[in-house]
């Protein structure tokens, strides 16, 4: 069955995402950002949705259209021909599980009475991750002179990723 297969494979994708978070530090960083609630603004602990959620999930939103806009002009660039609509179809489709992620974090905290807390680590954790996805393309770009890459300096592993994703290196034999 197709569809079956077709789940399993955007199940692969989602799991790829979210083990890359473990390795770039984003579930940290979201943690933390959300760990320092405690300091942070009162809307955080309120039930509810406000302003202040709507511009985080609006930050988010953001940061993904434009590693969409960057990614898809790294991806013409690129020697590789992974670039079928396939990947930019599961790649859509990712980014909505994204979205709809951040939005069961508000579900739980409202299930929980946390306020907004869940919500608020998820989506930080994902802004951060895409952020830096972001970043890594505009440097595999050659665009690093019209931003401070300079205060960037995890981006390392993250561009060489990107590099042999886009512009792999051929080994002696040719493959």
């Amino acid at each position: 069955d197709k569809g079956a297969w077709r789940m399993t494979e955007i199940m692969e994708l989602l799991k790829s995402q979210l083990s890359k978070m473990n390795v770039d530090g984003s579930w940290i960083f979201g943690v933390v950002s959300g760990g320092l609630t405690i300091v942070i603004p009162q809307w955080i602990y309120t039930q509810g949705w406000s302003i202040n959620h709507t511009i985080l999930i609006g930050i988010l939103i953001g940061v993904i259209v434009f590693e969409w806009i960057v990614g898809g002009r790294l991806a013409t660039k690129s020697t590789s021909r992974n670039k079928t609509s396939d990947v930019a179809i599961d790649s859509l489709i990712r980014d909505i599980i994204i979205i709809g992620i951040c939005a069961m974090g508000l579900g739980l905290d409202q299930l929980f009475s946390t306020g907004s807390v869940i919500y608020t680590i998820i989506t930080a954790a994902f802004i951060y991750h895409n952020f830096y996805s972001l970043m890594a393309n505009i440097a595999v770009l050659g665009w690093e002179k019209h931003f401070p890459m300079w205060l960037l300096n995890w981006l390392d592993n993250e561009i060489a990723a990107k590099k042999e994703k886009y512009f792999p290196v051929k080994n002696k034999e040719g493959k």
